[in-house]
């Protein structure tokens, strides 16, 4: 049986599946709040930005039991089978982050809730025409936003004081301090006034995207405020989240049970294994000395044929590569929707030195976007470590996955647009890196080198996430001599293992330290992935494909990746 169902087209279908007619209601319900839902229903009346206060958090909580409780009294076979076991993990694990006191006192150097606010105006520009409109209105709503959010840091401190989460209900104090310099730069930037004002905007609209864009400063600096004056003295000091609770947000991340110490056995053995990969790969690219990865790094980062210099070359280089893999996997290892090649490629000077994608809002209003963000003054890049980061963030990963979902009209639209999964989509995306390999992708070592170096540095993910936040030990290994984890430690092996930047490092640390469990998902997801292709492959033998499997498994849609492998392998 195939994961993609070849249903008539959405509008009826709930008339005859209860398990759709119960994801209406609960998108219905969404829609008031959350400017996703709404455009996931065709509705362009939505609000403005997504409601992050404590009273719709609590709604929804209530929404989400009720909904469990809606599919529980079906019959057992009644409905959408695949819609059914993705709501209900999802629906669960939204519950159980609650519980924790995670989704409330989030506050992280990568995506708490002011970031998602900021991301929503991403590649925004004030045009001519009416679109002007809403763009300011959106932007007049930064404010209010802001104020739910300290409302909702604020709604969890009396909660967690209160015992109401197996967690705290206030963030580390690590975590206050990243974020509350992050907004403060926001502020003294003028990011939201330096968005793009396009020729032909007239002069009432420009003024009133200026005086905008001054409210969300303004509500930037006294979120500021907050964080340093009103909840840091509330804040722990300690970091880790324990083993009871990291097993929760661990299972909430991936979407799936895990036993956490064989996890955090296997990181290991594929840290040492992928470093003497790295050495293998180093000396016939030229690396000598104590250090031969690094020293072939360096050789690689100044030779002209990986080399570019300035953010027009980067945006072209980083396009074209987009474009030949989308052409190469195309009719091979994927059947890809003409929506695939609707892609944006962008360079944005950034102090976080990383690449992104962001995916076209459910309207499909705006593009998928590669974002490849370079350090300010630094318009260089060198392209033999950045080829896993294209094929991670575009094809065949994120946005590959993402258009192939979201073109699925089988699925229901809170499958195709709402259901978020780290380990389902990250966990893809590192398979990704590893398939593009598979798939000839990789053109020569120094590409293998980078696509291994990035596989270490999801490696140290693995171990410094569970070892930082359970307080385990670091076991005899022939990579460092230390014997407990400290944030440095962690910095250290993204360093001199993987090659990452010193200031990249303590920001990847902080984020681990900020986000627990997520760092898994990254290749414990691909792990996942790769051991349902096992299994599916075992089960078909000579018949097996890329292909099939491919159009089997992103045929089901978005899910926990508990689930998806119960579905895949059902038959």
């Amino acid at each position: 049986m195939t994961g993609r169902r070849e249903h008539d087209q959405v509008g009826d279908r709930s008339d005859r599946d209860q398990v759709w007619a119960i994801a209406d209601g609960y998108v219905a319900a969404l829609a008031v709040h959350e400017p996703d839902a709404a455009q996931a229903l065709g509705r362009d009346n939505g609000p403005l930005l997504a409601d992050i206060g404590p009273a719709w958090l609590l709604e929804r909580y209530a929404l989400q039991r009720r909904t469990l409780a809606d599919l529980d009294a079906l019959p057992p076979a009644a409905g959408d089978e695949t819609l059914r076991a993705a709501l209900r993990e999802r629906v669960e694990r939204e519950r159980l982050l609650f519980d924790t006191g995670f989704t409330t006192r989030l506050v992280a150097g990568l995506a708490s809730p002011v970031h998602l606010i900021r991301y929503s105006f991403e590649g925004a520009q004030l045009t001519p025409d009416a679109a002007s409109v809403r763009l300011v209105a959106r932007l007049r709503a930064v404010p209010r936003a802001i104020g739910q959010y300290i409302d909702t840091l604020r709604w969890s401190r009396a909660q967690g004081l209160a015992g109401r989460f197996s967690g705290t209900g206030v963030a580390p104090v690590r975590q206050i301090d990243t974020l509350a310099a992050q907004v403060e730069a926001w502020a003294a930037d003028d990011w939201f006034g330096s968005l793009t004002v396009l020729e032909g905007a007239d002069a009432a609209h420009r003024a009133d995207f200026r005086a905008a864009a001054e409210e969300a400063n303004t509500a930037l600096r006294g979120l500021t405020e907050f964080l340093r004056e009103d909840l840091r003295p509330s804040a722990p000091t300690a970091d880790g989240v324990g083993e009871a609770v990291y097993g929760d947000l661990a299972a909430a991340m991936l979407g799936a049970r895990i036993d956490v110490a064989d996890t955090y056995a296997f990181g290991w053995r594929e840290l040492e294994r992928l470093t003497d990969e790295a050495t293998l790969l180093a000396s016939p690219l030229g690396g000598t000395g104590a250090d031969p990865v690094r020293s072939a790094a360096d050789i690689l980062d100044s030779d002209p044929r990986y080399r570019l210099e300035g953010i027009d070359a980067i945006r072209e280089w980083l396009t074209l590569r987009v474009h030949e893999t989308i052409d190469a996997v195309s009719g091979t290892a994927f059947d890809l929707p003409p929506a695939v090649r609707d892609v944006e490629c962008i360079v944005s000077p950034s102090s976080a030195g990383v690449v992104y994608y962001t995916p076209s809002p459910p309207d499909g209003s705006e593009p998928g976007r590669i974002v490849w963000t370079i350090p300010s003054g630094v318009p260089a890049a060198a392209t033999w470590q950045e080829v896993s980061s294209v094929h991670h963030e575009g094809v065949p990963g994120h946005h590959l996955e993402h258009v192939m979902n979201a073109s699925n009209l089988g699925l229901h639209p809170w499958q195709r647009h709402l259901c978020h999964i780290h380990g389902y989509a990250e966990g893809w995306a590192h398979y990704a890196e590893q398939l593009a390999d598979e798939l000839g992708l990789i053109r020569d070592d120094a590409e293998r080198l980078g696509l291994v170096l990035g596989q270490i540095w999801r490696a140290v993910r693995i171990v410094a996430d569970i070892g930082l936040h359970t307080g385990w030990g670091i076991p005899s290994n022939t990579l460092i001599d230390d014997v407990e984890w400290t944030p440095e430690v962690a910095r250290r092996l993204l360093v001199e293992r993987a090659l990452v930047e010193p200031a990249l490092a303590r920001f990847e640390v902080d984020r681990y330290l900020g986000w627990p469990g997520q760092a898994l998902a990254f290749k414990v997801g691909a792990r996942l992935w790769h051991d349902a292709r096992d299994a599916w492959a075992a089960e078909r033998g000579d018949a097996f494909t890329l292909r099939d499997f491919h159009r089997e498994a992103l045929g089901f849609g978005p899910m926990g990746l508990g689930p998806l492998r119960r579905l895949l392998l059902r038959d």
